[in-house]
């Protein structure tokens, strides 16, 4: 069967435009904890055509299903911070995250994980998705790119992206709100996933509607086609998809999940990642029960393990109490022959 990770980047973010006029949006202040929303789709509208006249986009009578929750984190907050350098913020849907910067006054993807597998995928070429100010006409071109090795396989991904603010109006919204002031983006995205011997290609063309003082695009119109080399489809999809009661989030503590090792699998050789709280004595094992390394930490910290040294097979990481009792969940995690 076809292998495939799929990187799939939606457009997230929007900011302030001017009044009674075509907007000119600027990127956002974001609160410090960032945003959560909810996700819904729906049965695919197609986008009227683009018009450099002001349209009116009224979509009250369109039904959907909610399917996930998207946060907007900072970076930090996430373990998978460190594959990402520079990143100033996250994005988490259901396992799928992706990392991005405001870079040069760009948004800017650095990369993705995936919460199940511990994957990371960061970008070696960054993807610029969109420049600020946003305006009528604006138009937008960048390639992206990741080679690297995953579970002991060479994974590579090359792409481009296209987009143009083609049309602007007034946006009426599932749930009957009104946004007398948005901007619409033609986004579209190519690339071409290889990954032991397999390669899938990826298009994603998605219409998006941004509206000022929101830090989610509002609505949008999805079609997606996934192919063989052979041209042989192996997914496709078409949607409509919007992004509703946005809030602020709260400052809270690491979840059990943000504190496990990653990545599991880790290739020797890499950087194996695992956040300890303030007095935490740990030990890595072998399943003999070898000592590998051994320690304690004095304040939270995320411990980097130089893997290079250490033989294929299972270890596990033990967080101990200064009395050598159990403290929180024993990992095992995969090392895999370089």
């Amino acid at each position: 069967m076809m292998r495939y990770f799929g990187v799939f980047l939606v457009s997230m973010f929007i900011c302030t435009g001017s009044v009674f006029a075509q907007p000119s949006l600027g990127f956002p202040s974001f609160p410090g904890a960032g945003y959560s929303s909810t996700l819904s789709f729906g049965e695919y509208l197609a986008p009227s055509p683009p018009d450099v006249e002001p349209q009116t986009w009224d979509f009250s009578d369109v039904n959907g299903t909610v399917l996930s929750n998207l946060e907007l984190v900072p970076a930090g907050t996430s373990p998978f911070a460190p594959m990402f350098d520079g990143a100033e913020w996250v994005s988490i849907n259901g396992d799928q995250v992706a990392f991005w910067a405001v870079l040069n006054g760009d948004f800017t993807v650095l990369g993705n994980a995936n919460n199940a597998n511990g994957v990371t995928v960061p970008f070696v070429d960054p993807l610029v998705q969109r420049s600020y100010p946003m305006e009528l006409g604006n138009t937008l071109s960048d390639t992206f790119s990741a080679n690297q090795m995953l579970f002991g396989l060479p994974y590579s991904l090359d792409g481009n992206a296209t987009s143009s603010i083609d049309a602007w109006g007034s946006l009426t919204m599932p749930d009957g709100t009104v946004y007398p002031e948005v901007l619409r983006m033609d986004y579209f995205q190519y690339y071409a996933e290889a990954y032991d011997g397999d390669t899938a290609n990826w298009s994603l063309s998605q219409v998006m509607y941004f509206a000022p003082e929101w830090p989610l695009p509002m609505f949008l119109h999805e079609e997606l086609l996934v192919t063989d080399n052979a041209g042989e489809e192996l997914l496709a999809f078409t949607d409509v998809a919007w992004y509703s009661s946005p809030v602020a989030s709260a400052a809270s503590e690491k979840t059990d999940f943000e504190k496990l090792a990653f990545p599991n699998p880790v290739v020797q050789g890499e950087l194996l990642h695992w956040t300890l709280p303030a007095g935490c004595y740990w030990k890595v094992m072998s399943l003999s029960g070898q000592v590998i390394e051994h320690g304690v930490v004095t304040s939270p910290e995320r411990k980097k393990f130089d893997t290079s040294t250490w033989d294929a097979g299972l270890v596990l990481l033990v967080p101990l109490t200064a009395e050598g009792r159990a403290m929180g969940q024993v990992q095992r995690v995969v090392i895999q022959q370089h």
